[in-house]
């Protein structure tokens, strides 16, 4: 004999009581974001690559594949299996993902030469402005583990701060972005963009969370100083001392 079928406006209300019940499919456009973005300058020159630059990727990539599955565990109702490989990833991902990102500044500003006079200041400063920015966003989606609503609103930013360098080189394939200024600083707008839809979402949903007012107002400073950071001298000096550790 045949089980019955679930009830579907049951299924319906699980569904529409669920935090981003499409979230595994936006994290896996993120993935897709990445891999176009980087299929030139990274993914066509794998043999050629350092080994930090391949720790930075692959953990960042694991990442977000992680974030893929972790909203499916939600769902399903796999909270212990969500928890643990949380955990896991938080553990053994993260510390990879800084230590990578550390290392490719360092590399990076060994190697100035290769770049547009003062242009590793400007990068160096966004990437050491977004590791912090993704190690307190990290931090807060910890600290707030048992508030859902903030939970999974923190880890959404993890993501967030990660893609601008996707875009920056995805931006490359629209004539109109001929410049490195225009697609770096075009990359910010369109995080920004997605903060305030997420911010947009939120207010439909009844209650405005403060994870995404902070992560706006945390992106656009990032996004104007990093414009000004390459004429610090005193940043200069302190990369420069970096650099020689």
């Amino acid at each position: 004999m045949k089980a019955p079928n679930p009830d579907p406006v049951k299924s319906t209300t699980r569904k529409q009581t669920l935090l981003y019940p499409n979230a595994p499919w936006y994290f896996g456009a993120a993935v897709v974001i990445t891999w176009l973005g980087f299929s030139r300058s990274y993914f066509s020159r794998l043999l050629q690559t350092d080994l930090y630059h391949h720790l930075h990727g692959a953990s960042a990539g694991l990442w977000m594949g992680l974030l893929i599955l972790q909203p499916i565990l939600y769902q399903r109702g796999q909270l212990a299996w969500h928890r643990k490989l949380g955990w896991i990833g938080t553990i053994v991902l993260v510390p990879a993902l800084l230590i990578g990102g550390v290392k490719m500044m360092q590399l990076m500003l060994k190697a100035a030469d290769e770049y547009p006079p003062g242009a590793v200041y400007q990068l160096s400063f966004i990437d050491a402005a977004s590791l912090l920015l993704f190690t307190l966003f990290l931090g807060l989606s910890l600290w707030h583990g048992r508030r859902l609503a903030l939970h999974a609103r923190y880890m959404v930013c993890t993501v967030l701060i990660i893609l601008p360098p996707a875009i920056t080189r995805l931006l490359f394939f629209i004539p109109w972005f001929d410049s490195f200024a225009k697609t770096l600083n075009g990359s910010f707008v369109a995080i920004e963009a997605i903060c305030v839809l997420l911010l947009l979402d939120d207010r439909l949903m009844g209650k405005l969370q403060p994870a995404y007012p902070l992560a706006f107002g945390l992106f656009l400073l990032l996004h104007l100083t990093m414009n000004m950071a390459g004429q610090w001298l005193w940043w200069h000096s302190l990369m420069d001392r970096f650099a020689g550790i």
